[in-house]
């Protein structure tokens, strides 16, 4: 991935609907180089796909909770697996440090959100330490390239 990769993908984070067109013209190349550029970067897995940003607390996600988990020696295959089954659970990321893994989840509303705490309190060879976020101060999706 070279400079003009990281400028259009800049552009596309901006806005993912920007005609090819637009990107061409703003940096001097033709429609045809985007084209292409932009099937490399698919073919390569850079560019995943492209998505809407949801506001989730207009539609009503407004529970964020963050889950750390501790697992028993030998188990994280299976328990990440039990874990992916949440359709609560938006990111679940392995972790350094004294938790194994580290869950965010969103919630509409308290009882939804003890359901889920009940559920995974019963899941065997790990323990949850679950915490409700108060205020989210920054949430985006934009990489610096």
């Amino acid at each position: 991935m070279d400079d003009l990769d990281k400028k259009i993908l800049g552009e596309l984070q901006k806005d993912a609907r920007v005609p090819f067109r637009k990107i061409s013209e703003l940096h001097g190349i033709s429609i045809g180089t985007v084209h292409n550029r932009l099937k490399k970067l698919k073919e390569d897995g850079i560019l995943k796909g492209f998505v809407p940003i949801l506001d989730n607390g207009k539609l009503g996600f407004t529970i964020v909770a963050l889950v750390y988990i501790k697992v028993d020696g030998g188990h994280l295959p299976s328990i990440k697996g039990e874990l992916e089954k949440f359709p609560e659970v938006n990111v679940i990321f392995q972790t350094s440090g004294i938790y194994d893994l580290v869950l965010i989840a969103r919630f509409q509303n308290m009882i939804d959100f003890s359901a889920f705490n009940n559920k995974i309190s019963k899941i065997n060879n790990m323990k949850a330490e679950v915490n409700i976020a108060l205020d989210v101060l920054k949430d985006e999706y934009f990489l610096k390239l």
